[in-house]
């Protein structure tokens, strides 16, 4: 039985473009766990991937993240009137070379409005959950090495404990991997 279509013919002949191919490093990077923030300044390293760059002449890397958030607004019960809550995360990117100094090379946010008025008594929550991610690229620089990068998380803003809520937000499955290519 044949499909009808003949090799030679009917497929596009590979040429290849470039005499040597490039090298390349795929690090899957180890989760940091869960953390639940409930007030402002708590912090957690959500993940880690560390590389070696050192049979590299000048390194491209782009690093890919992904965690879960789950915001929760918990109304204290006998309350008739629960009020709005926010919740703000930055999540700080950082390199450290060669067991260095931390640097910082990216921060970006994560806000969730929740609204009280969702919620149809005290004895209910209003629970989200999202994905949050980001991706960086890096340049290519000359410094080849064991290069550790890792994502903070920092609650900025944990609307939390007034008279009428209770707000939180819980912080998991946070991946990062690295993809490095040679220039």
């Amino acid at each position: 039985m044949s499909c009808g279509c003949v090799k030679d013919k009917d497929c596009a002949k590979c040429e290849k473009l470039s005499p040597c191919p490039k090298k390349i490093l795929l690090e899957c990077g180890t989760p940091g766990g869960e953390m639940m923030f409930t007030a402002t300044g708590q912090t957690f390293d959500a993940a880690l991937v560390t590389v070696d760059t050192a049979c590299f002449c000048k390194p491209l890397t782009e690093l890919q993240f992904s965690s879960q958030v789950k915001a929760v607004l918990q109304p204290f019960e006998d309350v008739d009137a629960p009020v709005d809550a926010e919740i703000v995360l930055r999540y700080d990117l950082i390199c450290r070379r060669n067991g260095g100094s931390d640097i910082v090379i990216g921060s970006y946010t994560f806000r969730r409005f929740l609204t009280a008025t969702s919620v149809v008594d005290t004895t209910q929550s209003l629970e989200t959950t999202d994905t949050f991610t980001f991706n960086k690229c890096i340049s290519p620089t000359a410094c080849p090495g064991c290069i550790d990068y890792f994502v903070r998380v920092t609650a900025t803003t944990v609307s939390v404990a007034n008279l009428t809520n209770n707000a939180s937000a819980t912080v998991s499955m946070g991946q990062l991997v690295a993809k490095i290519q040679d220039c």
